[in-house]
């Protein structure tokens, strides 16, 4: 199973990168040909700008979209590691998503409608909150969100297999961050979790 796993946070010493080296370990142990795309560290520029659309109009992927989408054409599961930031993904992943799977390469329309081109592909979500699970789910909002994760990914043909949320990831004790550590075991059905030491969620 090639694997590709597009990690979103800036902090090295969060919870969100010890999640990052467990899923890795559970990955590999599992048997999957890993590879890794951290936003941040790429500078990975996340504004879709009137000649990327120029470019795309005329048949020309700017280099940098290309690079990316030839690592999703690679792979046969994704995995996507980031917070809920103001009840989404942070603006440089929302700038990814909205560059990299791009009209044409992630979708398109064709004689019979839309062609999902991604179709085949599954995918495992995994988000951090920082906040008390109650208020999500009281309020639907963990709902919400997976709802608009399969809009937005299921609309290029992704089969999301899962979607896990970690609530209260600021207040946890260190026990507490090891046992959602130890629930990514079963992610894809074997693995090891990390011992973490985490300033921030």
């Amino acid at each position: 199973m090639k694997n590709l796993i597009i990690y979103c946070h800036p902090n090295p010493s969060s919870f969100n990168h010890a999640i990052l080296d467990t899923v890795v370990a559970t990955a590999e142990a599992a048997g999957h040909e890993v590879r890794i795309r951290d936003i941040y560290a790429l500078d990975f520029q996340p504004v879709l700008s009137a000649a990327d659309i120029v470019a795309f109009k005329s048949g020309v992927t700017p280099p940098d979209i290309a690079a990316e989408q030839a690592h999703i054409t690679w792979a046969d599961t994704i995995t996507l590691i980031h917070p809920i930031w103001w009840s989404g993904m942070p603006g440089i992943l929302k700038g990814y998503v909205d560059r990299v799977l791009s009209y044409g390469f992630a979708y398109r329309y064709g004689a019979t409608g839309l062609e999902k081109l991604l179709a085949g592909k599954t995918m495992f979500i995994v988000n951090t909150v920082g906040s008390e699970e109650d208020n999500y789910v009281a309020k639907g909002i963990f709902h919400a969100m997976e709802v608009l994760a399969d809009n937005t990914f299921g609309f290029t043909g992704l089969e999301i297999l899962a979607h896990r949320f970690f609530a209260a990831v600021i207040r946890t004790t260190a026990a507490e961050r090891q046992a959602y550590l130890d629930s990514l075991c079963d992610l894809y059905a074997v693995g090891t979790p990390a011992l973490i030491s985490v300033d921030t969620y």
